[in-house]
């Protein structure tokens, strides 16, 4: 199983020679299974980048699962110029939690739709299933050819959602939370976290937002996000065996992510901080 990172700034993208390094992109990952599964996770604009990886990988594969943590516009804006939703060939599955009573469906409906974007979704050519993640498939692991996915929610305004995918054949596990508020969160969500991580066993990497130093975290309080420590003591805590830490500030440019970086690995040697662009074999 493959990590590839297409998108790790959290808020709005940037463009800039000093962001160059770690990447101006917003949230999407796209997971490579062994039989070759395509997963993708969050569609912030870091989904051109996850296109372009799909299409180097197998021109001829032509299907996909989408899965979103949760329908903010960060994670969302890479979507409506997403190549495939315009191919007929192409089949494209979304996945996520029904979130401020509203499903997956509603949301890419209306998202890709007039006025927010010229092309309707119905008028797209590609085929299209829309899947509703309930309690029971947070109880039982859903299956993605040889990946088995299970999640569970996590604190941000709005809800959100963290994300485990066990792969059959290599037993490897991945675990993605983009946004969380672990300072905010109550004893049953950290419960629940803890026991995504651990279960059935500590996972090969843990993704983790960690937007915040430990030292700035008041005065985002309530935004939704972690700090990098949380994410440490959260993965320590669990037995994984790495961490990436993700959802970088806007603000922070090349040299600050730097200094970010060599704090987080000095903090523990099994962490630092995510690059745009990155693939990572667990």
């Amino acid at each position: 199983m493959k990590l590839f990172l297409g998108g790790v700034r959290g808020g709005s993208p940037v463009a800039a020679p000093a962001f160059a390094r770690y990447g101006g992109d917003t949230t999407s990952f796209l997971v490579e299974g062994e039989a070759g599964e395509r997963l993708i996770i969050d569609a912030g604009t870091g989904l051109r980048s996850v296109y372009e990886r799909l299409s180097a990988l197998d021109p001829d594969r032509r299907s996909v699962l989408m899965l979103f943590s949760h329908f903010h516009l960060d994670h969302l804006a890479g979507l409506p110029a997403f190549p495939p939703l315009y191919c007929e060939d192409w089949k494209v599955e979304f996945a996520a939690r029904v979130l401020d009573d509203l499903s997956v469906e509603d949301i890419v409906h209306s998202f890709v739709h007039p006025p927010v974007w010229p092309v309707p979704l119905d008028e797209m050519r590609s085929g299209r299933i829309f899947r509703i993640l309930d309690e029971e498939s947070m109880e039982q692991a859903s299956l993605f050819g040889g990946l088995q996915i299970r999640w569970c929610p996590v604190r941000h305004p709005g809800g959100s959602t963290a994300f485990r995918i066990d792969e059959t054949a290599s037993g490897k596990a991945l675990i993605i939370v983009t946004d969380i508020e672990w300072g905010e969160s109550d004893e049953e969500e950290r419960r629940m976290l803890e026991s995504l991580c651990r279960t059935p066993r500590g996972a090969d990497l843990l993704v983790f937002d960690g937007k915040c130093a430990p030292d700035d975290y008041e005065p985002y309080r309530g935004w939704g996000h972690s700090t990098w420590l949380e994410g440490i003591e959260l993965a320590q805590r669990c037995d994984v065996k790495n961490l990436l830490i993700t959802h970088h500030d806007t603000d922070m440019d090349d040299d600050a992510c730097d200094a970010r970086d060599a704090q987080i690995r000095e903090a523990w040697g099994e962490a630092r901080l995510a690059k745009q662009g990155e693939v990572i074999e667990l």
